[in-house]
């Protein structure tokens, strides 16, 4: 299972509730994307094309470590670049687990998501709780770079083109799992409800929770995905439960 964090955060900050119950089932890899936490340097975020450079990334990753396919579940941002390993290399991806994220965005649906990436210029205004955290994750010397960089990257990528994975949704065809907050204060649920409607077959999920559902509410998350995936890959999760009770 490949987990995807979001914006700001690091693979075991956004997932620090999931790896140890994930791991009972599942060999989990929870990497650090392009430019956040232990990888190169935020300079790597670089115009709109961050986030096919950040999916070539998690491709090249997966076939250095050949794994494939996988179970791929990304939260917000991680979401996005969930959804375009699938459309770079199908045979890759075992289920998608789609969190907190959107088919298409434009400042008319998400205003509050621009809001937060138009601040991201002025770094030193962030929330000082925010913003110590981000010094954490990140390196003091690093996150204010992070946040402007990103900030820049994401909106010349929505505004040259709002779509996300709206009008390829019906390419999808390996079981999807959408998760969304019912009170996200950043993405409506209009963005996560498209996503699902654009999917053939895909499932949704809303959780009484703000936008990180699987920090807020662990463990109605992990139960609705161990669900999700053992419905449809009940073989392999007994099979796997069951080499682990002999060892």
């Amino acid at each position: 299972m490949l987990l995807l964090h979001g914006f700001g955060g690091t693979g075991r900050s956004d997932w620090r509730n999931q790896i140890s119950a994930f791991s009972r089932s599942f060999r989990v890899v929870v990497p650090d994307l392009r430019g956040h936490g232990r990888t190169d340097h935020p300079e790597t975020i670089t115009g709109p094309e961050f986030f096919e450079l950040a999916t070539t990334d998690v491709v090249a990753l997966l076939s250095a470590l050949k794994l494939g396919p996988v179970h791929v579940c990304g939260f917000s941002m991680g979401a996005s670049i969930a959804s375009w390993i699938y459309f770079t290399d199908p045979s890759l991806v075992k289920s998608l687990i789609l969190v907190s994220g959107a088919a298409r965005i434009n400042r008319g649906i998400a205003p509050g998501l621009f809001d937060l990436w138009e601040s991201l210029a002025y770094p030193d205004g962030v929330d000082p709780g925010w913003a110590s955290v981000l010094a954490r994750l990140h390196g003091e010397d690093r996150w204010r770079m992070l946040l402007r960089n990103y900030g820049a990257a994401v909106i010349a990528r929505v505004e040259a083109d709002e779509e996300i994975a709206y009008s390829r949704g019906g390419e999808i065809s390996c079981p999807t799992l959408v998760i969304q907050g019912s009170r996200d204060s950043l993405s409506p649920p209009l963005l996560s409800e498209e996503f699902h409607a654009r999917i053939p077959g895909s499932e949704l999920v809303l959780v009484e929770s703000d936008h990180w559902v699987q920090g807020y509410q662990p463990k109605q998350f992990n139960t609705t995905v161990l669900e999700f995936l053992g419905r449809h890959f009940q073989g392999h999760l007994a099979a796997r439960n069951g080499r682990e009770g002999t060892q």
